[in-house]
């Protein structure tokens, strides 16, 4: 399981400025957890057609930035996951609940 805390897509200067502002934290159970920061790293994109961030559906490649966090598969039961992250005015606060059945 992997997921960000804040990201972003754009060129080699969107990401240098984007990181320079980007903070974050999360939690999993109470547990905090640990992000990891991704500066700018070419990615492909398949994107269909009137998405949000392209409009345009298609392959790109582009640059990629941001701070993650990566799990290990959870246990069984229910879950508690916390993410906080902002970059310049951009702001996530998510809270989830999660219920995890068995193998």
């Amino acid at each position: 399981m992997a997921f960000p805390l804040v990201n972003q897509i754009g060129e080699t200067g969107d990401c240098t400025a984007f990181m320079a502002s980007a903070r974050g934290s999360s939690s999993l159970d109470g547990r905090s957890l640990k992000p990891e920061r991704h500066e700018a790293t070419a990615v492909q994109i398949s994107a269909v057609d009137g998405n949000p961030i392209t409009q345009n559906g298609g392959r790109f490649r582009t640059k990629a930035c941001g701070l993650w966090v990566q799990l290990e598969p959870l246990a069984p039961g229910s879950h508690t996951l916390s993410i906080r992250g902002s970059s310049g005015s951009f702001a996530v606060s998510v809270d989830y609940k999660l219920q995890v059945s068995a193998g």
